[in-house]
């Protein structure tokens, strides 16, 4: 009791009380009342959660059902489209496997005459990967999804499987070409050292022949009088090789052989070189003491002291002019090379030519003697150029 100013009794309120709260799964009990008896059914809670668990479970599975219902139509569609697409696909690839195989075929039995058009599979293989790819990217869903696709995706694999060992092969052919491409490379820059080098001496041969021939106011001009621009005919275009380098080496190199295989053609006819073998001077040209009345006299020619016997050569191509018995001479022979070149051999002990005879530049015509004037066995070797006489030194010995 409690009392306040004005002496009222206050009672002090007392304490409510709760009945405890139940769990949500408690046991529940069910009664089914028959024939005036009661029927008491326990629930537990493991029972209780199993049955929600399970009406759960039913409702997602009717859920997922319902939605692969729906979706099952337009996969199938999918589908569809998949295996025509990859229909399409082999047919590309059957036909540049096909022309891979005969392509590499021709690589192994090695026949250079047939040229690989490498771009063309190049671009069939583009083709088909692009196709691929298109594929693939409309399809992701055959990668997640729990259907059975197995033959869309093996048809996939083979072509993607194909595709990767025709462009391993195409590598493997780029490689192997740009190996002979180097190899030509290595070949032509040989080839042009060795044409350089010898177009090099043949000129300074033909520098040195014509510091001799300008004493007598001559010249020599190989171009001159030639058929180096003496060619026609309908204008066709080379093919240019994809690799540029190769292409404007190889065009500089052909240019340079062309210009050597002139200035050969125009050398077979110019004599240089030595007629005998072994030899000494023993008298130059020009100026000399005459050696039998030992007067001032002028010597047209070399006189190349060597055994009697020694084997003659011309040192150029042309063709026999004089083949007889000269007063002084001998026996002699005169060669008209052309160009305006002549060369004349005298003393003689034998001639293995007569007049009218074409010579190659190198052949035999007589031997060594001393017939005529002479007081030993030599060569009396003169060479002529329109009509003026030259010192056959420069033409021995230009090609030293």
């Amino acid at each position: 009791m409690i009392k306040n100013s004005h002496n009222i009794k206050i009672k002090k309120p007392q304490k409510m009380h709760y009945l405890p709260k139940k769990p949500l799964f408690s046991t529940k009990e069910i009664i089914f009342r028959s024939a005036g008896r009661a029927k008491v059914f326990h629930i537990s809670s493991k029972m209780q959660i199993f049955a929600l668990l399970f009406v759960f479970v039913i409702a997602i599975w009717s859920a997922y059902s319902y939605h692969m219902y729906h979706k099952s139509g337009k996969l199938l569609s999918k589908l569809d489209r998949t295996r025509s697409a990859y229909a399409d696909l082999m047919s590309d690839f059957v036909a540049v496997h096909k022309n891979i195989n005969s392509m590499f075929s021709l690589i192994s039995k090695e026949d250079s005459s047939d040229e690989l058009d490498l771009s063309r599979y190049m671009q069939q293989t583009q083709v088909m990967e692009d196709k691929i790819k298109k594929i693939t990217d409309e399809n992701d869903w055959l990668q997640d999804e729990d259907i059975n696709l197995r033959t869309a995706i093996l048809e996939r694999d083979r072509a993607l499987s194909e595709r990767n060992l025709l462009l391993s092969k195409i590598k493997q052919l780029e490689a192997s070409i740009q190996s002979l491409e180097s190899s030509e490379m290595e070949i032509l820059n040989k080839v042009e050292k060795i044409s350089e080098t010898e177009a090099l001496k043949i000129k300074e041969a033909l520098s040195a022949i014509n510091k001799t021939l300008k004493r007598q106011n001559k010249y020599f001009n190989p171009d001159a009088g030639g058929k180096r621009n003496n060619t026609g005919g309908k204008f066709e275009p080379a093919p240019m090789l994809e690799n540029k380098d190769l292409s404007k080496k190889m065009q500089d190199v052909f240019l340079m052989i062309d210009d050597l295989s002139y200035y050969r053609e125009v050398m077979q006819s110019v004599p240089i070189g030595k007629p005998v073998w072994k030899y000494y001077v023993s008298s130059p040209f020009g100026h000399r003491a005459d050696p039998f009345n030992k007067k001032s006299a002028i010597h047209k020619g070399v006189d190349l002291s060597a055994n009697k016997g020694t084997v003659v050569k011309t040192m150029a191509k042309g063709k026999v002019s004089q083949a007889k018995w000269g007063s002084g001479y001998g026996n002699y022979i005169e060669i008209d090379h052309g160009n305006g070149f002549k060369t004349k051999y005298a003393h003689l002990n034998k001639m293995y030519v007569k007049k009218g005879d074409f010579l190659e530049k190198g052949q035999e015509i007589g031997e060594v003697g001393t017939t005529g004037r002479a007081t030993g066995p030599h060569l009396h070797y003169e060479v002529i150029y329109n009509g003026a006489h030259v010192d056959p030194m420069a033409f021995i010995t230009a090609l030293k």
